[in-house]
């Protein structure tokens, strides 16, 4: 450290004096910006948003009642085959680790 408590080379910084405008100036521009209440309601109650929702709503290609069908039967179907692939494995892999281990269930 050198003589005036400060590191070598380094130098101390003070802030310059400041009117109370320009302080007060400066405490506002830190400050973050908070909307009167009044304002938040409406946004929380902003009917456009509302609006805009139904109208993309009304842009979504819906699925027949003959397509919802079929796909809801591949779903059933699919999920069904692999409980009974899953099922069948763990049964497999049972019986090895019982012949493996020697294990009697």
């Amino acid at each position: 450290m050198g003589a005036g408590g400060s590191p070598e080379g380094g130098r101390l910084v003070t802030p310059a004096a400041q009117s109370k405008s320009n302080q007060e100036r400066m405490r506002q521009m830190m400050t973050p910006s908070r909307p009167g209440s009044g304002r938040l309601l409406q946004e929380r109650l902003n009917l456009t948003f509302f609006q805009e929702a139904v109208a993309e709503l009304r842009k979504v290609h819906w699925p027949t009642r003959e397509q919802t069908r079929r796909l809801t039967l591949l779903v059933i179907a699919v999920s069904l085959a692999l409980g009974i692939l899953l099922g069948a494995t763990d049964l497999v892999f049972e019986k090895v680790f019982e012949t493996v281990l020697g294990l009697r269930g």
